[in-house]
């Protein structure tokens, strides 16, 4: 990767907004990068041209300017699996009136791709959020059910990682969800909620995505069955959209 690529990339990771500061000076920057400052104003004028970084003129401050943000929404507007999944979740949220997720996998993630849910804010905040594919319901329900091969090389990079502390109980764990072709996990990714999940298949047969649905458990024990029978029949409607046959 060129170096002005790569300074570039590092310098539009940092000036992600976060609940304490939305806008960083170039000369924060610079020291949190170790960068000289020139080189610091001299990338940030170049990005904020094309739009990538927006420099508020009252504070001088920066922040990611709304380019990426049209970038990232166009990918997941394009995605043919959210597109077959849209009208799905409505209808799983309506029954269930609980939030509902999509989650394709990359690389060793699980990503939210979509989010209905009544909360707005919430939303906005948790599309785009990744986790390891080893922990929580929607990420286990993609990863039990890829090849032997690919489950094999992305376990192994978690455990090198420090994600996996015990491979036989996850390997365990993800035989009955491969089996039940349905998974639940209780506060993993948030505390004092349940998430119940199930693969989707592409035409292919393979693993593409996951569906799940997050409610409080202070209702799991009288809401966990429907919820886990709705997650499931919704997974399938999906996975037929495109065009996955039950007996491949």
């Amino acid at each position: 990767m060129s170096e002005v690529i790569r300074k570039s990339v590092a310098l539009l990771t940092t000036i992600v907004p976060t609940e304490d500061q939305e806008e960083w000076s170039a000369t924060e920057v610079s020291r949190q990068l170790d960068i000289p400052i020139q080189t610091v104003h001299r990338l940030l004028s170049s990005l904020a041209e094309y739009g990538f970084v927006f420099q508020n003129h009252e504070t001088k401050k920066f922040r990611l300017g709304l380019t990426l943000m049209q970038l990232g929404f166009s990918i997941r507007d394009n995605l043919s699996i959210r597109n077959s999944a849209l009208p799905t979740m409505e209808k799983l949220m309506m029954k269930t009136g609980e939030s509902v997720y999509l989650t394709v996998p990359e690389g060793t993630e699980g990503v939210i791709v979509d989010c209905l849910n009544k909360n707005l804010l919430s939303k906005e905040k948790e599309i785009g959020k990744r986790t390891p594919l080893c922990v929580g319901a929607s990420n286990q329900a993609i990863l039990s059910h890829l090849s032997s091969d690919m489950k094999q090389q992305i376990i192994q990079k978690l455990v090198e990682q420090g994600e996996i502390s015990d491979v036989n109980t996850l390997e365990s764990e993800l035989k009955l969800i491969t089996k039940w072709k349905i998974a639940n996990s209780f506060g993993e990714i948030t505390k004092g909620t349940v998430t119940i999940a199930a693969p989707i298949f592409s035409w292919e047969g393979k693993v593409v995505a996951s569906i799940s649905a997050v409610f409080s458990e202070t209702n799991k024990d009288h809401h966990s069955k429907y919820i886990m029978s709705e997650v499931k029949r919704a997974a399938g409607i999906i996975s037929e959209e495109l065009g996955w046959l039950k007996s491949s």
